[in-house]
């Protein structure tokens, strides 16, 4: 009994290593040797832009405010207009006028309610920035660059097409009656809601040889307002964030 037994599992220990040793093959051009792209039912709607800028002009209408303003109103309205050369080159121009008036802040200064150097308010001291001459519109020119086209899903049934550009130009600001030239640059992006109509939204920086309005004395709500040219200059830079609709003509 214990022969058959060892016979037994002999032949069993002999079949199990037969299958360890048994190599499957399969025909070299079956095997997968490099990574493929996928293959499109219409390979032309993927190729296919749903906005398509090349040769046609963008009107904007915009709003914003001056982020780094802490004296004047920071608000401004404006337009632009863009010139698509073709689907990644433009041109952009751009107006705005600027808001008359003074922040609290500064109408505390102006009314004399600021601490002195005891900590009091009341002192009498006083600072009038409206005496002194401020941003009233700006016209700029600037290169766009469009460096990202493409799409974004807001749900499952609702594509929209968006577009990411670089700007980068020049212009001037008028305060008081001073041209003041400017060296702009930014970005701008555009969110689709078919193929004419945009959400535009732009983040924009200026470097400026503007006024420094605390460089005459005199700016006291009882004086008379000094000259604009008793005011030194200075470089200046602000922050702008535009918020508007664009129609692609």
């Amino acid at each position: 009994m214990k022969i058959l037994i060892l016979i037994i599992s002999m032949f069993f220990s002999s079949v199990a290593v037969a299958k360890k040793t048994n190599r499957i093959e399969f025909p070299e051009e079956e095997l997968a040797r490099e990574a493929v792209l996928p293959i499109f039912d219409s390979k032309l709607a993927v190729k296919n832009r749903r906005v398509n800028h090349s040769k046609k002009l963008e009107f904007n209408l915009l709003s914003g405010m001056v982020m780094s303003e802490a004296i004047y109103d920071p608000f401004h309205f404006g337009a632009s207009l863009t010139y698509h050369m073709d689907n990644t080159r433009a041109i952009h121009v751009m107006a705005a006028v600027y808001g008359d008036g003074l922040q609290d802040r500064a109408k505390d200064l102006r009314n004399g309610d600021v601490l002195d150097g005891n900590g009091n308010t009341g002192s009498g001291l006083t600072f009038d920035a409206s005496q002194a001459p401020s941003k009233e519109f700006m016209l700029s020119a600037h290169y766009q660059y469009n460096a990202y086209y493409g799409k974004i899903s807001l749900s499952k049934e609702n594509v929209m097409n968006l577009t990411l550009s670089g700007l980068i130009g020049g212009g001037f600001y008028m305060i008081g009656s001073t041209l003041a030239p400017t060296f702009n640059f930014g970005l701008s992006q555009r969110l689709y809601f078919s193929r004419k109509v945009a959400l535009r939204l732009d983040l924009l920086f200026s470097l400026y040889s503007g006024i420094d309005i605390t460089s005459a004395s005199g700016l006291e709500t009882s004086t008379p307002a000094p000259d604009e040219s008793d005011f030194d200059t200075a470089i200046l830079f602000d922050s702008n964030i535009f918020v508007g609709v664009s129609f692609l003509l």
